[in-house]
This record gives C-alpha cells, sequence and structure tokens, in this order.
C-alpha cells in the first residue's frame, strides 16, 4: 500500500519482521535474537514485529488434530495465540525495547521513539478480516498483509531454519536456496514461508528474505547489502505491472 500520499502519513517501518513462533522452542536463541534486534533500532531501524503464534498456536493444532474445531473458533484462537506470544516476548525477560501494541497508530510512534513495537494482531484481524479462515494460512501471511498494509518496503521471516531447502530438506545445507522470485517459489508450496504469504508477495511486489534467528548477526548482514546464508525472495518492480494503452497513457 502507498504511505506517501498527502494527508496519509508514512508508517515509516524499515522492515517487517515476522518473529518465528519457533524460536521460543530455545528461550537462549530467542534472547540473543532479540538482543540483535535491539541492536538494530539503537543504529536507526525502525522494525514492526508481528509474532507467530508458537507455543499456544501448536496447543490449538494438537486438540483440532483430536478434536476437529469449527473454522472460525480455530481462526479466532490462533489470532489471539499470536498476541499471547507477542506478550511474552515484550516481557522485561526477554527485551527491554520490544513493547507490545495492538494499534498501528502506537507502532508508529514507538519505533519513532526508538523502541521496537510489537504488533499484538487479533484486534485488527477481527476488525478488517482479511485473510480466509484456513490452516493454510498463517503468521507469514498475516506478516506479509501487514507489511503490505503499512508499505514497508521488506519483509522478514525470522525462524530456525536458514530459508527455503529443495525438497524441505532442512539439514542438507546444499540443498538451501539463497534466492528465488516469489513466483517461482508459490509451485514449492508451504515451505519454511507458507505459499499463502509468498503468493501475497508475489501479487503485492513485496521483497523479502527468511533468516535463520540462530545466527542473528545475518539480519544486520542483510541490511546492509552483504550476501548472508539465508533465501532472498524477490519480486517484480512495481512499474513492472503497469501498462501502456495506445495512446501513451497507463492502463
Amino acid at each position: 500500500m502507498d504511505c506517501s500520499i498527502k494527508g496519509f502519513p508514512p508508517y515509516g517501518f524499515s522492515i517487517v519482521l515476522k518473529f518465528g513462533g519457533s524460536i521460543m522452542r530455545d528461550l537462549a536463541v530467542c534472547k540473543l535474537a532479540l538482543a540483535e534486534l535491539e541492536r538494530l533500532a539503537d543504529k536507526g531501524h525502525r522494525i514492526l514485529l508481528v509474532p507467530g503464534g508458537g507455543i499456544p498456536d501448536k496447543a490449538i493444532e494438537a486438540i483440532d488434530a483430536a478434536e476437529r474445531l469449527d473454522p472460525c473458533t480455530a481462526h479466532h484462537a490462533c489470532a489471539l495465540a499470536q498476541d499471547q506470544t507477542g506478550y511474552l516476548l515484550a516481557d522485561a525477560a526477554f527485551s527491554s525495547k520490544l513493547v507490545p501494541s495492538a494499534s498501528l497508530g502506537e507502532c508508529r510512534t514507538l519505533a519513532r521513539l526508538g523502541k521496537i513495537p510489537v504488533l499484538l494482531p487479533s484486534r485488527l484481524l477481527f476488525a478488517a478480516d482479511p485473510v480466509e479462515w484456513s490452516w493454510d494460512v498463517t503468521s507469514d501471511a498475516v506478516a506479509a498483509w501487514i507489511a503490505w498494509l503499512t508499505g514497508a518496503p521488506q519483509l522478514v521471516i525470522l525462524t530456525d531454519v536458514d530459508g527455503v531447502h529443495r525438497g524441505g530438506a532442512t539439514d542438507d545445507p546444499a540443498a538451501l536456496i539463497e534466492q528465488i522470485a516469489a513466483q517461482d517459489l508459490v509451485l514449492l508450496g508451504h515451505t519454511s514461508i507458507d505459499a499463502c504469504a509468498v503468493e501475497f508477495m508475489a501479487k503485492k511486489s513485496l521483497p523479502g528474505v527468511v533468516i535463520n534467528a540462530r545466527h542473528p548477526a545475518r539480519l544486520a548482514d542483510w541490511l546492509e547489502g552483504r550476501r548472508v546464508r539465508a533465501t532472498r525472495i524477490t519480486v517484480a518492480s512495481r512499474k513492472a505491472h503497469i501498462t501502456s494503452d495506445p495512446l501513451g497513457g497507463a492502463a
């Protein structure tokens, strides 16, 4: 979404970062990753963190596997699970700069003050209802939608693997795909980033990267344009989607 229109102040986020709930399985790794985000905020990066569902989400999935839940129940419970993970990440036990908020306007203000806003997305999701009530749509897709909504130039998926691997072979370093177009990544289906998120990125021309939280310094290297062990997701430029009519105007 274009946030440079007169009367519509930009949110000004450098990146929207989806913090995978899987990272919380190792609290030491989680703390190191959050410390790196705080260091980046000190350097002037305005980060909007979107939490994954984490441990609460896995509990909901387990219940659904045993006793099939109504899609409405599962969808709303999983959105609230993202809120719960967000509150945990912003606790003083894990961080000093992370602040939870359900308001995008407040998130904008927090980022300008050098904090790292943690968006609690449930209220926004319940009000706007932008995604399908399906297990195919994960917090990756929610983060992609929020990145587009706020006009962020990049989406970061911080997770527990190095990136997207051919055949899902995450234990094979040679299988890592270092760069791929979103349009091609869609064809691989659900990988370390969900297929719905990737298709959204392709359609909205939103580039991004999948990075391993166990190596948090890679995020800074990527932000500074250095090559890192990760999967960079490219897209066609927005200008490429504009065609000309026979009179020379934009179609």
